[in-house]
C-alpha cells in the first residue's frame, strides 16, 4: 500500500522595503530647519506689527491729548520710511525631484480637466439632439391629434340625431335607456326606422 506523501509548510518569505534611517534622518533635519525658518519669519512679522502697534498708540494718544497735527505729520513721515521686513521668500520645491513631482501632477489635473470638458460637450451635444427629436415628437402627436379630433367631428355630425327625434321621445326610465341604448344606436348608425 501506498502511503500519502506529505510537503513541508512552506516558510512565509517577507521582503519588505525600508527607507533607510539615513533617509528618514535627513528628512527630519530638513523639516526641522523649515520649521525653524518659519518660525523666524513669524517672529519678524510679530515683531514688525508690534511696532506699528506702538506707533499707532502714540498716534492715538497725541490725537487724544489734541496735538496731533505736528505729531501726526512726523508719524506719517516715519510710516512712509519704515519698510516692513518681510519674510524672505524662498522656492516652495527644495529639489528638482520634487518639482517635477508637482509638474507631472499639474498636468495630470489639466489632461482630467480637458477629458472633462471634452466629455461635458458631447453630452450637451447628445442632449440638444434629444430636444429637438422630443420636440419633434411632440409636434407628430400634436398633428395626429388634431387629425383624430377631426374625424371625431366627422362622425359625430355624421351620426347625429335630430332634435325632433329626441324630443318627439317620451323620457324613459334609466333601465330603459340602458337595455335600448344598443337598439338606438344601431338604428341611427344603419338608419333603421321604428
Amino acid at each position: 500500500m501506498k502511503s500519502p506523501i506529505t510537503f513541508p509548510p512552506a516558510a512565509p518569505t517577507l521582503k519588505l522595503t525600508r527607507a533607510p534611517a539615513e533617509k528618514w534622518a535627513a528628512t527630519l533635519t530638513e523639516e526641522r530647519r523649515r520649521l525653524q525658518e518659519d518660525q523666524e519669519a513669524l517672529r519678524e512679522r510679530e515683531e514688525n506689527l508690534r511696532a506699528y502697534e506702538a506707533r499707532l498708540r502714540a498716534l492715538q494718544e497725541e490725537i487724544e491729548a489734541g496735538r496731533s497735527e505736528p505729531v501726526a505729520a512726523a508719524l506719517v513721515a516715519q510710516v512712509t520710511k519704515a519698510q516692513f521686513m518681510r519674510p524672505s521668500t524662498r522656492a516652495p520645491f527644495a529639489d528638482e525631484a520634487a518639482l517635477q513631482v508637482a509638474w507631472e501632477k499639474l498636468h495630470r489635473a489639466r489632461e482630467i480637466l480637458e477629458a472633462e470638458q471634452r466629455h461635458m460637450s458631447e453630452e450637451r451635444v447628445t442632449l440638444r439632439d434629444q430636444q429637438v427629436e422630443v420636440k419633434r415628437q411632440m409636434e407628430t402627436i400634436a398633428a395626429r391629434e388634431a387629425v383624430v379630433t377631426e374625424r371625431e367631428q366627422l362622425l359625430v355630425a355624421a351620426h347625429r340625431i335630430p332634435a325632433e327625434l329626441i324630443a318627439s321621445e317620451p323620457e324613459r326610465s334609466a333601465m330603459t335607456r340602458l337595455t335600448r341604448a344598443p337598439f338606438d344606436i344601431a338604428r341611427s348608425v344603419f338608419g333603421a326606422r321604428k
